[in-house]
């Protein structure tokens, strides 16, 4: 069996491994999830115009200012609420799921 998009599959599984093993708030949860989603790089997908849609989307959700998109990510999250967290985190495993 054949996985579509190895290297993006690797990053976003270690992503939702990140916001579910750990006993930590769902903001620091996030913060490490991001950190693994940062290292996807779109041209993987570029082909597949809705996934590139769906993870710049997530992107700008997590670092509204593209500067230094880590650190922005790191503040963001700190801030967010859970509700706002949750929602993030149900997007990261949603796009996990369109990507295995």
């Amino acid at each position: 069996m054949d996985v579509r998009y190895p290297k993006t599959r690797a990053h976003v599984f270690e992503a939702v491994r990140a916001l579910s093993t750990s006993p930590d708030t769902i903001q620091s949860r996030l913060i490490e999830a991001t950190r693994s989603l940062l290292a996807v790089t779109i041209e993987e997908f570029a082909s597949d115009l809705e996934l590139t849609i769906k993870f710049t989307r997530l992107l700008d959700l997590i670092a509204v200012d593209h500067g230094d998109v880590e650190a922005v990510a790191v503040e963001t999250a700190a801030y967010m609420s859970d509700a706002q967290a949750s929602i993030i985190a149900d997007l990261i495993c949603d796009f996990f799921y369109e990507i295995a």
